[in-house]
């Protein structure tokens, strides 16, 4: 690991410890002291780590967990991890994986897109994907605490499935579009209850949408009952069409906050 990357990480345990960064900055790295925006830059860099190298320095064993039953210590982490939290999902990977997902479903709830009902812009960027790419199916799909849940939909899919599931949960994880040629051929899904049942799914495309401070709440995703090619200027085409679903959901939440 190199030193910027120890320092790095180094810094993110003092801000999972309690400490304020601000105040450790121009003594630790120098320098005047700084802003929000540059702190927000600075922990980011950590994230690009390994996640194997989180909790661990140079030629030394992981840090060991903290004694059971500490109230104090225990009200420092949780004041650490709200600090980490504050980044957004930018931080997702210096929170623990229960605290993420917290983060997750709060910025779903905000958008309050779970229970309001259709949209019609959501029902045209779904219905112009179904037709341009020619699939039997496209949805919005939201990614709540135990289901998938569709906003908007057009194709024989059903309009909640368990989570565990969904394969638009794997584009969530991802944090980036993914594309599935034929889902016979992967092995996270040859098994998958949706590929080897109704609706026999063999294509997927699907690119993640997020809600407030970042967070990946669902996808806007095409699906078809053929295996099929995916070329670059599809992909575009499903990106922009994704960041029309994506203004919209922003304006909604910024306009309700």
């Amino acid at each position: 690991m190199s030193d910027e990357s120890e320092r790095r990480l180094e810094l993110a345990a003092m801000v999972v410890a309690g400490l304020d960064p601000a105040d450790i900055w121009p003594t630790y790295f120098g320098g005047p002291r700084f802003s929000d925006f540059e702190l927000h830059a600075y922990l980011h860099g950590a994230l690009a780590l390994p996640e194997f190298e989180r909790g661990y320095s140079a030629g030394t064993e992981p840090m060991p967990a903290p004694p059971q039953g500490q109230g104090r210590q225990h009200r420092r982490g949780r004041a650490g991890e709200d600090a980490l939290a504050g980044l957004g999902a930018a931080g997702r990977f210096l929170l623990t994986p229960e605290r993420a997902e917290e983060e997750r479903l709060q910025s779903l709830r905000e958008t309050d897109l779970l229970h309001t009902g259709t949209v019609d812009i959501f029902d045209q960027v779904v219905e112009t994907a179904r037709d341009y790419f020619g699939v039997g199916a496209a949805s919005l799909s939201l990614i709540a605490e135990n289901s998938q849940f569709l906003k908007s939909v057009v194709g024989p899919l059903r309009e909640e499935t368990p989570r565990e599931i969904a394969l638009c949960t794997h584009t969530v994880r991802l944090n980036t579009m993914l594309i599935i040629n034929d889902t016979l051929t992967d092995d996270r899904f040859a098994t998958n209850p949706l590929v080897v049942g109704e609706p026999f799914i063999r294509f997927y495309a699907g690119y993640p949408l997020h809600g407030p401070r970042g967070w990946n709440i669902g996808t806007l995703c095409v699906i078809d009952h053929r295996p099929r090619a995916f070329s670059a200027s599809d992909q575009q085409v499903l990106r922009t069409l994704a960041t029309i679903v994506q203004n919209n959901i922003n304006a909604r939440t910024d306009a309700a906050g």
